[in-house]
């Protein structure tokens, strides 16, 4: 690791930004910079982590990706790595990506937009020649769901079905990016391959029971992501790849249902447009959940011996501690950057970049554990 290696933090002071800037901060041999478009609120964040990490090199910085002078900025900052949080994704370009390529800088993204990160491969080229990495879906999805697919798919000579479910605990608190995004395909059609066709499905609707250990039974429904594009291409054979969210509460639930209905009737265009509206309900109906959270991968297909094999891999994240999990897999591959880690350079999608064992050890000293079922 050179000295004091800038890693820059888009957004730094939003609703994961702001965690990923915990999580860097103090590490030995860089410098963190805290981004925002009111340089007010990231200097209000560099004093409480120079408090918590004493001798540290932090500083704050007023950056916004939509400014003209965007791309200036980042060149005279010169950044070793960028962690673009700002989100929503589903209606961004690539101009932060263009703009690391032209800094030298790597650059990673806790993208779940599922055009955004399953296009992100077209800037491989210009990556490789300036000698950079860019990872786009450093996230949840589908950083953390490939690599414990990854991590289990030796016990399988075939996959047939991978079924992923995120089950957020009600009290923690929702981005202003994180609603937008979730509202942008509500009742919106997507494809996704079922039974090894491709079939029309729609955000928010298909409804469904689904049980989580010690979460209990919630409702779920069916939402467009990153995997339902790239699991196909990267398990060969695979004939179903689903992705259902189980909120918590029934009310906030069978209300997305409904809405999903009312844009499939184009009573209502965009929802996300009232993003700011449902960021306020949403703290409204906190108080009527828990701060337990999970997640669970189903694998179903036919083992090593020939004889049908069925995985469960479920997580549960305790104390409000869920947030940290969209987190971690930018954590994880900022640090392995650091030390020298990843040779690997071009535009990708974070599939298989780091295991679950890595993700694990990044996440000591939280209220985070799973469990694997084989039956």
């Amino acid at each position: 690791m050179d000295a004091n290696e800038k890693i820059l933090v888009l957004g730094g002071t939003g609703h994961f930004g702001a965690r990923i800037c915990r999580r860097l901060a103090g590490i030995s041999g860089s410098e963190l910079i805290v981004t925002s478009r009111d340089r007010f609120r990231a200097e209000l964040l560099v004093d409480e982590l120079l408090k918590q990490n004493p001798g540290a090199k932090i500083s704050g910085a007023a950056l916004d990706q939509e400014s003209a002078d965007f791309e200036a900025g980042l060149r005279e900052i010169s950044p070793f790595a960028v962690v673009h949080t700002a989100g929503p994704y589903q209606r961004q370009d690539y101009r932060v990506a263009h703009a690391c390529i032209e800094a030298g800088s790597h650059y990673l993204d806790l993208a779940d937009g599922r055009d955004f990160v399953a296009e992100f491969e077209g800037l491989h080229d210009q990556a490789v020649a300036a000698d950079v990495l860019l990872v786009s879906g450093a996230s949840t999805l589908p950083g953390l769901s490939s690599a414990v697919i990854g991590g289990h798919r030796g016990r399988f000579r075939q996959i047939d079905s991978i079924e992923i479910s995120i089950a957020p605990a009600q009290l923690t608190p929702r981005g202003l990016g994180t609603v937008a995004g979730v509202l942008s395909y509500c009742g919106q059609p997507f494809e996704a391959l079922v039974d090894g066709q491709w079939r029309t499905q729609h955000g928010w609707q298909g409804l469904r029971r689904q049980k989580y250990p010690a979460l209990g039974r919630r409702l779920s429904a069916l939402c467009d992501v990153p995997d339902l594009e790239l699991l196909p291409r990267l398990i060969p054979g695979v004939r179903t790849v689903s992705f259902h969210a189980a909120l918590a509460t029934r009310l906030e639930h069978l209300a997305l249902w409904f809405m999903a209905w009312m844009r499939r009737a184009r009573i209502v265009a965009d929802w996300s447009r009232y993003a700011r509206t449902f960021v306020r309900l949403g703290r409204g109906l906190s108080r009527f959940g828990s701060d337990q959270g999970g997640m669970r991968i189903h694998l179903k297909g036919e083992g090593r011996d020939g004889r049908p094999v069925k995985l469960d891999w479920d997580l549960l994240a305790l104390d409000n501690h869920g947030p940290e999990i969209p987190c971690t897999p930018a954590v994880v591959l900022v640090r392995k950057l650091l030390r020298d880690e990843v040779f690997v350079r071009g535009a990708l999608p974070c599939l298989e970049m780091f295991t679950e064992e890595e993700f694990m050890q990044e996440l000591d000293g939280f209220s985070v554990s799973t469990a694997v079922e084989i039956r």
